[in-house]
């Protein structure tokens, strides 16, 4: 399972969720979040559901972010963002390679 926050509206209460994924991108998960990271996730109010890879050493805050319609497509975007997450976090810590 993959942790997230989850923020509510409309005043943006947050709430712990998980979101179960195959083995392999928690895993990856894993590592960003031993890293420092963490993945958050709202419903907006255009009915999209917005997730993202927080990290405080990166410059933006979101170093990953996918937005796409609440439903099916969720599950597949929380894999891209995970996926960009670890590369991310390759990327600052091997610059250049």
């Amino acid at each position: 399972m993959i942790p997230f926050t989850q923020y509510l509206r409309p005043d943006g209460e947050r709430r712990p969720v998980e979101v179960e994924r195959p083995p392999e991108i928690e895993q990856l998960a894993e590592q960003f979040i031993a890293a420092g990271g963490c993945y958050e996730c709202e419903e907006l109010t255009t009915g999209h559901a917005s997730l993202t890879a927080v990290h405080p050493d990166c410059e933006t805050g979101d170093c990953a972010i996918e937005v796409v319609m609440n439903g099916p497509a969720v599950p597949a975007a929380v894999d891209r963002v995970v996926r960009r997450s670890v590369e991310w976090l390759a990327e600052t810590k091997n610059p250049g390679l």
